[in-house]
C-alpha cells in the first residue's frame, strides 16, 4: 500500500528455494562463460588499445586511444567484443607507467587454463583475466601455448592465439631477443632477471654455506631508498614435529649494473649449475635423511650449529600482541649428543617454530604481518604436500618435495643445554657404549639391583602405584659418596644400557629462587618425559637438605622439589656428597640408595689399567704390571686418574716420545702438590687461620 487511496503494488515473488545437495557443484568458469557468451563477447579477433589517465580533478578515467568513451552506458561493458583489451596506464604526472592486458577471448582463456597449471599471483582460471606488464605467464608458457595451438586448437582458437602472440611480440620482442643472446653466454642483465624464473622451476642457492633448492613461486621487483631488487618468493618443504608442509621464503637479488654471470646471482635456476646432477643427488640424499628425522631422535653431532639466543629480531615488539617474537640465532660449535625434536623446539620457542603457508597468524598487528609466511599461491601440482601441511602419517615425500627439504633440523644439545638448528651434514647416529655398564667398577650386587629396577621401570612391569592415579610412578635412585668414584658414570652407563638419552642438570642451572627453580625443573622433567630420557640431577644437596623453621627460602625449594617428584614418571638419578643432611621426607621417596666409598687399592689399580689401555698401543712404553704396582698407591679418585692419563699422554706427544712411567710420575707430582695445598687451605679455613 503506497498510501491512503493509493494503488496496491504487487509484491515480487519470493526467491526460489534451491536444494544445493540436489543441485550439485556449480558450473566451472569455462562453463559459465559458455553459458553467458551467447553474444559476441570476446569473439572479435582484434586488440583494442585504451589509455588510463588522471584528469585535472584527480579522477582516473579509461578512454579509447582514438575516441573518448566517457558517457557510454555504464551497464554495458565497453569493448566486450574484442578478444584482447590493452590499457596503457599513465601516472598523475602524465607519464607512461605500465600496460595492462585484459583477455576477453574465451578461446584464449581455455588455452591458458589447459596449459598454465601453476602461476601464483597471475590466475588464469578466473572469469576476468588481467595480466600486468610485463605479461610474464605468456613469456614463460609461450612454447606450451604454441604446442597447444598446433596440436589441439580449432581454427578459431588458432586465430585468437596468433593475435595473442603478436601482442606479446610487440611488447617483449626486444627483451626476448636480448635474453636469448645473453643466456647463451651464461649471463643476464638486471632488467631480464624475471625471465630466468618460471614458477614451478627449481632454483639453487646457498644458505649458511649449505646448498639448498627451492621451487620458485613469484619474482617481483621491489623498490626502496637504496634502489631496486628482485624479490623471489620461494617454496620449500619443512616439518614442524607433527606434520610436513610447505613454507615460503623471500630471496633477494640486489640491483646490479651491466651484466653478470647467472651462477653468480644469490639464487639462480638449478639447470644452470655446472654440477646439476651431483647437486640434485646430494640434496635428495639429504632430504631422505631429513624425512627420517621426524619425531624424536637421539643423535650425535659435531660441527657448527645455530643456537637460539635471548635477543629478539629487530622490528619486533613483544607488547604488540600476545604472540612471541622470533629470536636471533648465533653460530656456535656444538659437540656431543643431541635430541632432534622439532615439536618441542617449536613449543619452547614459539616465535622460531616452523610456519606453513596459510597458517600461524590470527591478527593484523605489525608483528603478525611481519612473521606471516609469504603466500606462494596455488598448490604445486607436482607436490604431494599441501600448503597448510600434511599429517605426520605421511609415509614418503615426492622426489620434488624431498629435493626442497632444508639443510637443518631443530633440536636440543644435551651437553650445552641449548635449543639449536643442527645442520644435517653433521648429524650422525649416536654410538652407545653397551659395555659401559659391564665395566662399571662397583659392587656386583649394586649393579644387579640398579639394573633390575631400571629394566622393570622401562618395561612397565611394576604393578605398584599410588592410590592417586599418576602419582608416585617415578624411579628415584640416589648415588652418594665422595667425588670421582663413579656416581655420574653409573647414570651414564644406565642410560646407554637402556638406549635412552641422558639429560644432566646441576643445581646451579636451576638457580636458588623458588619460582625460578619450579619453572626450570618443571621444564626439565616435561622435556625428559617427552624424550623418555634418564635425568641426572648432579649435586642435588641444596634441594634435599633438612627443612628448618628459620630458612623460608630453603623450605620452599625442598617443598617444590618434593611436589614435582611426586608426579614425575621417569627415571631420576640424584648425586650427593652430604646424605646426612637430607630432609626426612626424601627417605620414603628414594627407591634405591647406593653408597660409593673411597676407591680401594684394587679399584685404583683397575682404573689405571683401564684408562691406559684405551690409548693406542703403539704410543705406550710401559711395563704394565710393574708400573701399576707404583701407580696404585696414590690415593686419588677415578676422575683424577683419567685426567692424569690424559695429561701424561699430551706431555709425551709434545716431547715426541712414547708414554712411559716418567710422564705419569711428572703428572702425579702436580696432583700431589695440589692435594697438599688444598689440605692446608682447608685446615686454615676450619680453624679460622689466614
Amino acid at each position: 500500500m503506497s498510501g491512503r487511496g493509493g494503488s496496491r503494488r504487487a509484491r515480487p515473488p519470493p526467491p526460489p528455494v534451491i536444494d544445493f545437495a540436489e543441485a550439485g557443484p556449480g558450473p566451472s568458469t569455462e562453463e559459465r562463460e559458455q553459458q553467458s557468451n551467447t553474444s559476441t563477447r570476446g569473439t572479435k579477433c582484434e586488440l583494442k588499445q585504451l589509455d588510463g589517465r588522471y584528469d585535472h580533478l584527480g579522477n582516473y578515467n579509461v578512454t579509447d586511444s582514438a575516441v573518448n568513451t566517457i558517457g557510454e552506458d555504464a551497464e554495458v561493458e565497453p569493448h566486450a567484443e574484442y578478444a584482447l583489451v590493452s590499457t596503457r596506464v599513465y601516472g598523475v604526472d602524465g607519464l607512461y607507467q605500465s600496460t595492462q592486458l585484459e583477455i576477453k577471448s574465451r578461446f584464449i582463456k581455455k588455452a591458458l587454463r589447459k596449459v598454465i597449471k601453476y602461476y601464483p599471483g597471475q590466475p588464469v582460471d578466473t572469469a576476468q583475466v588481467i595480466l600486468n606488464d610485463p605479461p610474464k605467464p605468456l613469456f614463460h608458457y609461450r612454447k606450451e601455448l604454441e604446442d597447444y595451438k598446433h596440436a589441439k586448437a580449432d581454427e578459431e582458437t588458432k586465430k585468437h592465439l596468433e593475435l595473442l602472440f603478436k601482442f606479446v611480440d610487440s611488447v617483449l620482442k626486444s627483451q626476448v631477443e636480448r635474453f636469448k643472446d645473453l643466456t647463451k653466454r651464461g649471463i643476464t642483465a638486471f632488467s631480464l632477471v624475471w625471465m630466468l624464473f618460471k614458477p614451478g622451476d627449481i632454483v639453487y642457492t646457498e644458505k649458511d654455506g649449505q646448498p639448498c633448492c627451492y621451487m620458485i613461486a613469484k619474482c617481483d621487483v621491489s623498490r626502496n631508498f637504496f634502489g631496486k631488487s628482485w624479490h623471489l618468493t620461494c617454496v620449500g618443504t619443512n616439518y614442524d614435529g607433527s606434520k610436513f608442509g610447505k613454507t615460503s621464503e623471500v630471496l633477494k637479488i640486489p640491483q646490479f649494473e651491466g651484466t653478470r654471470d647467472i651462477t653468480s646471482l644469490n639464487v639462480f635456476p638449478l639447470r644452470f649449475h655446472s654440477q646439476e646432477s651431483q647437486v640434485k643427488a646430494r640434496l635428495l640424499e639429504r632430504g631422505n635423511r631429513f624425512f627420517a628425522m621426524r619425531g624424536c631422535q637421539h643423535m650425535s653431532y659435531k660441527g657448527m650449529a645455530h643456537v637460539v639466543t635471548n635477543r629478539m629480531k629487530s622490528g619486533y615488539d613483544s607488547d604488540d600482541c600476545g604472540m612471541d617474537g622470533e629470536y636471533t640465532y648465533q653460530s656456535t660449535a656444538i659437540s656431543g649428543r643431541i635430541m632432534v625434536d622439532a615439536e618441542s623446539f617449536g613449543r619452547v620457542n614459539p616465535g622460531n617454530r616452523v610456519r606453513f603457508d596459510g597458517t600461524g597468524v590470527s591478527c593484523d598487528c605489525s608483528v603478525c604481518r611481519m612473521t606471516a609466511s609469504p603466500s606462494a599461491g596455488e598448490p604445486d601440482p607436482e607436490s604431494n604436500l599441501s600448503g597448510a601441511a600434511e599429517e605426520h602419517t605421511v609415509t614418503a615425500l615426492s622426489e620434488k618435495d624431498t629435493l626442497l627439504c632444508p639443510p637443518f633440523v631443530f633440536g636440543f644439545s644435551l651437553l650445552n643445554k641449548k635449543w639449536c638448528r643442527f645442520f644435517l651434514d653433521y648429524v650422525k647416529d649416536v654410538e652407545l657404549n653397551h659395555k659401559a655398564f659391564e665395566q662399571l667398577i662397583i659392587a656386583e650386587s649394586h649393579k644387579q639391583l640398579v639394573l633390575a629396577m631400571v629394566e622393570s621401570h622401562v618395561e612397565d612391569d611394576d604393578s605398584f602405584d599410588d592410590i592417586i592415579q599418576g602419582k608416585g610412578k617415578s624411579l628415584i635412585i640416589l648415588l652418594h659418596g665422595a667425588p670421582g668414584v663413579g656416581k655420574t658414570l653409573t647414570a651414564e652407563s644406565i642410560a646407554d644400557h637402556t638406549k635412552r638419552p641422558l639429560y644432566t642438570v646441576s643445581s646451579g642451572e636451576l638457580g636458588t629462587h623458588p619460582a625460578d627453580v619450579e619453572e626450570k625443573l618443571t621444564h626439565v622433567l616435561d622435556i625428559a618425559t617427552t624424550w623418555k630420557a634418564v635425568v641426572l640431577l648432579d649435586e642435588a644437596d641444596v634441594f634435599l637438605q633438612q627443612r628448618s623453621g628459620s630458612d623460608v627460602n630453603r623450605n620452599a625449594l625442598v617443598s617444590i622439589f618434593l611436589r614435582l617428584l611426586e608426579y614425575y614418571e621417569g627415571i631420576l638419578f640424584l648425586t650427593s656428597n652430604r646424605v646426612e643432611e637430607f630432609d626426612l621426607a626424601f627417605k620414603s621417596r628414594i627407591h634405591v640408595a647406593l653408597h660409593y666409598p673411597e676407591l680401594s687399592l684394587t679399584v685404583r689399580r683397575q682404573l689405571w689399567k683401564d684408562f691406559l689401555l684405551r690409548l693406542p698401543k703403539e704410543t705406550l712404553d710401559l711395563n704394565m704390571e710393574k708400573d701399576l704396582d707404583v701407580l696404585q698407591h696414590d690415593v686419588i679418585n677415578g676422575r683424577q686418574i683419567k685426567n692424569a692419563c690424559k695429561t701424561a699422554a699430551a706431555l709425551a706427544r709434545k716431547r715426541n716420545e712414547k708414554l712411559s712411567i716418567k710422564h705419569l710420575e711428572t703428572t702425579l707430582v702436580t696432583i700431589r702438590e695440589f692435594e697438599k695445598d688444598f689440605a692446608r687451605g682447608a685446615y686454615h679455613t676450619v680453624n679460622g687461620l689466614s
